[in-house]
């Protein structure tokens, strides 16, 4: 009987030892395979903040080059503004420059100072007409409404106003009065619609 209990104990040691035994490389493969599901789930993440701030920057990228853009865009529009209003006021001191000869003009002499003071307004709206061409961006001009009309107002303003001239100036030089107050009519009916579309009548 005490043969068999002592049979029985060591049985249960010998069981218990290879029991253990055999558990011990499943918990350290456990242990393995839980830390590199860790070791993914970091670098997943990590891949995840990457990608996230790799669209934040092209995000970024993109409103930057809209800004860029639409900046230069606006510098444009203000250079065109510019040049228009420069326009405007170069064709304002030419049309008082006329006004300060016009009663000379009226009496018709064919005085030779009134002749050449008429060539030099006739040259100084050319100069002013180069001046606002050179300046111009079609591209921009095409883009924008506003600004096509108002391109558009400014080149029937230049003709009308090179009309004038001319209308006076053959009529002084060739003294005829009917073509002088032709000219004159024509400097006296002009309109400027500015980008505001309001109306200054000369």
């Amino acid at each position: 009987m005490k043969k068999i209990i002592a049979i029985s104990a060591v049985t249960t040691i010998l069981l218990s030892a290879c029991g253990n035994q055999n558990l011990l490389p499943l918990e350290e493969k456990s242990t393995d395979l839980s830390d590199k599901n860790h070791e993914i789930k970091l670098e997943n993440q990590e891949l995840k903040n990457d990608i996230n701030k790799k669209e934040k920057q092209l995000k970024s990228l993109n409103i930057d080059k809209k800004n860029t853009d639409q900046a230069k865009k606006n510098q444009k529009i203000s250079g065109y503004l510019d040049a228009s209003s420069e326009y405007y006021n170069e064709v304002t001191n030419i049309i008082k420059d006329y006004n300060r000869i016009d009663q000379e003009v009226i009496k018709n002499k064919k005085d030779k100072d009134i002749v050449e003071r008429l060539d030099v307004l006739i040259e100084d709206h050319k100069s002013a007409i180069d001046s606002y061409k050179m300046t111009l961006d079609k591209e921009i001009i095409k883009k924008d409404e506003q600004l096509k009309a108002q391109d558009k107002d400014i080149q029937k303003l230049q003709q009308d106003i090179n009309k004038a001239f001319m209308s006076i100036q053959t009529g002084y030089k060739k003294e005829k009065k009917e073509e002088i107050q032709k000219g004159r009519e024509m400097l006296m009916n002009l309109q400027i619609k500015t980008e505001k579309d309001k109306q200054t009548n000369y």
